[in-house]
């Protein structure tokens, strides 16, 4: 009998707990946002005149980003096109697909990249912990009129990520990247592609990030390296959605 008694509350405290996990893990979901990577290439058979009215008349600062999604950055990366960075919930995944094969196509071909910050994992490496965020005021008000740099170092698929690891250990990498006087702006993994990182420096020290790089980092990627400025503070006010969040 007593025994009849007590399996109503075991029931009870079975369902509790249940709900409570079903909780924990929503909450958890909501909370894990991702970053994703989306290069807009431009296409040099058309004018920036041309591009930028296919996409005002397509909605595309109306819909890219979507509400829910935020800017991480946005840049143009000079012989390249434009780079831009979002946090999203992986529930917007979707909708942001949509919203760049509606509103960017035939004004820019487009490439998309799973990504996640990679400078809190390597900071303790760096020899240089310099890292900046950028303000909102477009480059040509600074005082302190510094550049922004973007290094692509893409993966050599025939190494193993040990391989690459000992390599640019042995090279010197993080002792010498980024030289003193050189900040980090952000340094992502970019799924698929490599390490894309962005620097600010002044023009002076142009040629000691170049070297860094040819003497530290070849033989363990392959690189490229663009002029690159903040798109974002010249387009917020045709945005829509002007969330942004800091990395």
């Amino acid at each position: 009998m007593k025994y009849v008694l007590l399996l109503p509350l075991f029931l009870l405290q079975m369902i509790v707990h249940a709900q409570s996990t079903n909780t924990l893990n929503s909450s958890e979901k909501v909370d894990d946002k991702l970053l994703l990577t989306i290069f807009l290439k431009h296409d040099q058979s058309m004018t920036l005149n041309e591009i930028e009215k296919i996409r005002t008349d397509q909605g595309f600062y109306e819909n890219l980003p979507p509400e829910g999604v935020s800017v991480v950055n946005w840049f143009v990366v000079m012989g390249l096109g434009q780079v831009a960075v979002l946090e999203l919930p992986a529930s917007k995944l979707s909708a942001v697909n949509l919203a760049i094969e509606r509103t960017a196509w035939k004004a820019f071909t487009t490439e998309m990249y799973a990504t996640y910050n990679l400078y809190p994992i390597i900071e303790h490496k760096l020899k240089n912990k310099s890292k900046v965020t950028l303000d909102a005021k477009p480059s040509s008000e600074k005082a302190d009129d510094k550049l922004l740099l973007t290094v692509v170092l893409k993966h050599d698929q025939s190494m193993t990520l040990n391989e690459i690891e000992a390599i640019r250990t042995n090279q010197g990498f993080y002792k010498n990247l980024p030289p003193e006087g050189t900040s980090v702006v952000n340094w992502f993994v970019v799924m698929g592609l490599g390490q894309v990182v962005v620097l600010e420096l002044p023009a002076s020290k142009l040629s000691a990030v170049n070297l860094a790089i040819e003497r530290t980092a070849w033989k363990a990627f392959t690189t490229e390296i663009y002029p690159t400025y903040n798109l974002y503070p010249i387009i917020e006010n045709k945005l829509k959605n002007k969330s942004k969040v800091d990395y």
